[in-house]
């Protein structure tokens, strides 16, 4: 795992501070990280004896000053290729040549951006402003010629124009270059935070859409925003003359911490997920628990939980309707590998419920009833579950032992039906983490996993809120059946004995890196989802 941060300006200033780094020198650091970046580019174009324009946008702070930085050090490179194929930097034979041009969206304001722009001018290189003559006279949005033709002849186009910190809408002239900028053939690279992504997470209209962004100091909460997967691209994070373990714990720990310089949550990574193989043989199939998914209206649904269940290592699996038998007509639907019942059997260890069990009153009553009264028994409380009324005060009597899977629309639901408030879809979006903590406090020791681009998953045991996003999933998972899937990997972790954080923790990592494995994101489907998550 890795840590992210609301705000790692508060660790900059700590770290300048404890190690007696000046401002100045950490952003050289940043600078020869983008200029690594721009290398490394570079370095994959297979091209012989070409000139490769980068074009970089300088905004008036201090981000702008890291790219009139990089601007100056890229002036004074010379990138060859060697005999045997490897690039090399200022060599003999010169067989590209890198041609840094800046776009001054705005003039110098801090006093580093004033001093790394003199310098780059003193080194020859070529600065165009953005609102030159030209562009003045048309209207306020418009782009002059040199610039439109720059963007439109870049190679790599680097943003340099807002950071960390951001607040508020991009003004009109800078969405207009960001447009021309992201219609742009070239391969876009960020400085720290992608312009237009906003501290909390949100995107203002306009934002630059990179490919990369090359983050300094530490990982930003921000970066991994739903909203904010399409404009980040591909994230690394740089050091700034100091190790990220130094750096992030420069804001200092005890009781002269400051808290503002904590881990607002944690990063999975693939590293972190541990699949449930079994180690002993002398075993059966009761040693591996007994899942039980409930089946309501759509009885699809429960079977597609079902059989994530079976294929995660549940070692029985029971499709249970309370007080009802399936019909004859709906039994064709059940594969032989799932058993039907229309009671909780009594070796049942773990429950899923929700999927695909319609939202007629009081239909998640006898469910609710059933799991309160057996207090030991985990479960999976997903889809129509969330809009039942009978939620909140089963949240609070069972407490433990309860996982939350809601996608957005469905956490809309949750947080109304709970008294946290009226949210739009949008919110329920964008304000995740502060979202996710509110209702955690509320509920502590419920396991909430909210859906999505970058699911979140949080918990409050009481003295403490953990939040843990994982970025591995793909696109492909937006296909109906997907959440059931997740579900059933949730609630077969529970029947073998995880507990419910460490379930919703590698059931969303199972699922994400499963979703990995297809050529083609279009076509995924929950059974061959399954498969792949077998295959991991």
């Amino acid at each position: 795992m890795k840590s992210l941060f609301l705000d790692t300006r508060i660790l900059d200033k700590a770290a300048r501070e404890r190690y007696f780094l000046s401002e100045e020198l950490m952003m050289e650091n940043a600078a020869a990280a983008l200029e690594r970046a721009v290398l490394e580019q570079i370095a994959s174009h297979t091209g012989k004896n070409e000139t490769q324009s980068v074009v970089i946008l300088c905004g008036s702070g201090n981000n702008g000053a890291d790219g009139y930085a990089l601007a100056r050090r890229l002036s004074a490179l010379r990138v060859t290729r060697s005999t045997d194929g490897s690039d090399t930097a200022n060599g003999e034979d010169i067989f590209r040549t890198i041609m840094p041009v800046v776009i001054s969206v705005s003039a110098p304001k801090s006093e580093l951006c004033k001093i790394q722009a003199e310098r780059a001018a003193k080194c020859g290189v070529d600065c165009v402003p953005l609102d030159s003559e030209e562009s003045s006279m048309k209207d306020k949005t418009s782009l002059s010629g040199e610039v439109e033709r720059l963007l439109s002849c870049a190679d790599i186009i680097m943003d340099c124009v807002f950071g960390s910190g951001f607040h508020g809408d991009l003004d009109g002239k800078t969405r207009r270059l960001c447009k021309k900028a992201n219609a742009a053939e070239a391969i876009r690279i960020s400085c720290d935070v992608p312009t237009g992504v906003r501290e909390d997470g949100s995107v203002s209209e306009g934002a630059f859409c990179a490919a990369r962004t090359v983050t300094m100091g530490a990982l930003k909460l921000s970066l991994y925003n739903d909203a904010t997967k399409d404009y980040a691209g591909k994230i690394t994070c740089e050091d700034l003359g100091i190790s990220r373990r130094l750096f992030e714990s420069a804001a200092g720990d005890g009781e002269h911490a400051d808290e503002k310089g904590k881990p607002a949550a944690q990063l999975l990574e693939e590293s972190d997920m541990t699949l449930p193989y079994r180690k002993n043989q002398l075993v059966n199939k009761g040693s591996f628990g007994h899942a039980a998914v409930a089946s309501g209206e759509k009885i699809g649904a429960s079977c597609i939980a079902g059989e994530a269940a079976l294929h995660f290592g549940a070692g029985l699996v029971s499709l249970v309707r309370l007080g009802m038998k399936f019909e004859k007509s709906e039994l064709p639907q059940v594969t032989p590998e799932l058993m039907t019942a229309s009671d909780f059997p009594s070796n049942t260890t773990a429950v899923a419920f929700g999927m695909g069990l319609g939202r007629s009153e009081g239909v998640a009553k006898p469910y609710f009833d059933w799991l309160c009264a057996h207090a030991d028994i985990p479960c999976v409380v997903d889809a129509d579950a969330c809009f039942a009324p009978d939620l909140p005060e089963f949240l609070r009597t069972k407490g433990d032992g309860i996982v939350l899977t809601p996608h957005p629309k469905e956490f809309q639901a949750v947080l109304k039906n709970c008294g946290a408030g009226n949210y739009t879809i949008q919110e329920c979006v964008i304000e995740r983490p502060r979202l996710i903590e509110q209702f955690c406090r509320a509920f502590p020791k419920t396991v909430l996993l909210v859906k999505g681009a970058n699911p979140m998953i949080g918990r409050f045991d009481g003295s403490q809120f953990q939040l843990y996003v994982n970025p591995l999933g793909t696109n492909s998972l937006a296909k109906a059946g997907s959440g059931d899937v997740l579900a059933g990997l949730i609630c077969a972790l529970l029947s073998q004995g995880r507990d419910a954080l460490d379930a919703a923790i590698n059931g969303s990592l199972a699922h994400a890196l499963a979703s990995r494995q297809f050529k083609n994101n279009y076509s995924l489907t929950p059974l061959s989802l399954i498969e792949a998550v077998a295959r991991l």
